[in-house]
C-alpha cells in the first residue's frame, strides 16, 4: 500500500492535514495556486523554528493567537512553497490558513503533575 502523494509537487503522507481554498491565488514554484495544502507539522518543524513559535498563549485566559512571523515560516514549510508564496497571500487568506493552523499548536488538555 503506497502511504504518499504528492502535494504541492512534494511526496507527503497521505493524510495531507488541513487544504485551504484561497480567495486570490499566489505563485508557487512557477504556476498560479488556487489551493494551498498543510500537511501535519513534526517535532522537527517545531525545533527548526528555534526558540520562536507558531501561537502565541495568554497561559492566564487560555486565550491563543497567532505570531505572523512565525506562522508564515511555519506555513511555508508545512505547504513545501517558498516564503514569497505566503507572503504573497491576501490577508484574508492568510489568516484563514493562520487560524485554521492554530489548532495543531495548541498543547492538549493534561492534568499538571501536583
Amino acid at each position: 500500500m503506497n502511504d504518499v502523494t504528492k502535494v504541492n509537487g512534494t511526496a507527503v503522507a497521505k493524510d495531507p492535514g488541513i487544504a485551504i481554498d484561497l480567495d486570490e491565488p499566489v505563485q508557487a514554484h512557477g504556476e498560479e495556486v488556487r489551493q494551498l495544502v498543510f500537511r501535519k507539522p513534526t517535532a522537527d518543524d517545531l525545533m527548526s523554528m528555534g526558540d520562536e513559535f507558531p501561537i502565541n498563549i495568554d497561559w492566564n485566559t487560555g486565550i491563543a493567537s497567532v505570531a505572523p512571523a512565525t506562522m508564515a515560516k511555519m506555513m511555508s514549510r508545512l505547504a513545501s512553497v517558498p516564503p514569497s508564496t505566503i507572503k504573497a497571500m491576501s490577508a484574508k487568506d492568510f489568516s484563514t490558513a493562520a487560524h485554521r493552523l492554530m489548532f495543531f499548536f495548541v498543547p492538549g488538555s493534561q492534568s499538571m503533575p501536583s
